[in-house]
């Protein structure tokens, strides 16, 4: 329902020719069981399609400025990829494990995009009778999606003793994560100004890529630990429980947003001129070094 209704607290407007999204996925499994090695080879793929996507926010674009409703329309996505995972019985004591996961998830279409106004912030003669702006269609295809890192690598040992206590150690390499795009900033809107109606001169395709081009969130390494022990005595059993994420508080973002408030190219250009934009992408962080603790006593 939220993607058609355009702004219900004001109107019951819906998204014009809305279409039903359509699914194609497949993955295909390769099982491996051997005396110590156990795994799994897997592919995937899943194509989403006609997709529609609201979006609320303030934007000063060469066609005016105001709090709008952004909508997406024949979007489509493509997530596809390779995971493994393995684990090695190495001795009867002492475990291995490896896990990989290597994708591409992407937009795979570019969008029809209109914006709604909340007031009488946008030019009158390019306002349509549903009181919507029709963009166009933005350059979106194959910017990557923000569905979290799309390569990741992990190496584990685990060591289990007789006398009932054990230990593990996870390794975690994380790569290719990306924050979203601003879609409003990929349509020929993004060229105009404000002031005039015209092109900004400066307002090249390349001048404009390498403002719009879409840089990857650093790559990072996470270690994690984890161990624990249990007693049983006289019919009682008791045990604790124990783990370090992140060992070495490593500082790393997991996830942003690029903001739409730079509409067009002059504003976008003059905010990063000044070295430190004041709508720069928003981005969100992973903890820290975490600790957990358990203790359980049954009886």
């Amino acid at each position: 329902m939220q993607n058609v209704f355009i702004n219900p607290r004001e109107n019951n407007q819906i998204v014009s020719e809305i279409q039903s999204e359509t699914v194609s996925t497949a993955d295909l499994n390769y099982y491996i069981r051997l005396l110590k090695l156990t795994g799994r080879v897997s592919g995937f793929y899943t194509r989403f399609q006609n997709t529609t996507d609201i979006n609320f926010f303030f934007v000063d674009a060469g066609v005016g400025s105001d709090f709008v409703q952004e909508v997406l329309t024949n979007l489509d996505k493509l997530h596809m990829g390779v995971e493994l995972g393995f684990e090695y019985q190495l001795s009867s004591a002492v475990k291995l494990t490896a896990v990989a996961s290597v994708g591409k998830h992407a937009y795979d279409s570019d969008p029809s995009v209109s914006i709604n106004f909340d007031t009488a912030g946008a030019e009158e003669d390019l306002i349509n009778p549903d009181g919507s702006i029709d963009l166009g269609i933005a350059k979106i295809k194959n910017y990557k999606l923000a569905q979290g890192p799309q390569k990741a690598l992990a190496f584990g040992v685990e060591y289990r003793d007789p006398k009932y206590w054990w230990v593990a150690t996870t390794a975690n390499y994380l790569a290719n994560n990306y924050a979203n795009i601003s879609t409003i900033t990929r349509t020929q809107s993004f060229y105009l100004d404000p002031e005039t109606g015209l092109p900004f001169t400066e307002a090249t395709e390349e001048n404009a890529n390498k403002l719009l081009a879409q840089k990857p969130l650093d790559n990072f390494y996470l270690l994690n630990l984890v161990g624990g022990k249990s007693w049983l005595k006289k019919g009682k059993y008791f045990s604790i429980f124990g783990s370090i994420n992140n060992v070495f508080d490593t500082t790393f973002r997991t996830g942003g947003y690029e903001q739409s408030r730079n509409g067009n190219f002059g504003q976008l250009k003059q905010d990063n001129l000044s070295g430190t934009p004041s709508f720069a992408p928003k981005y969100w962080y992973g903890y820290g070094r975490t600790y957990f603790l358990n203790v359980a006593f049954s009886f």
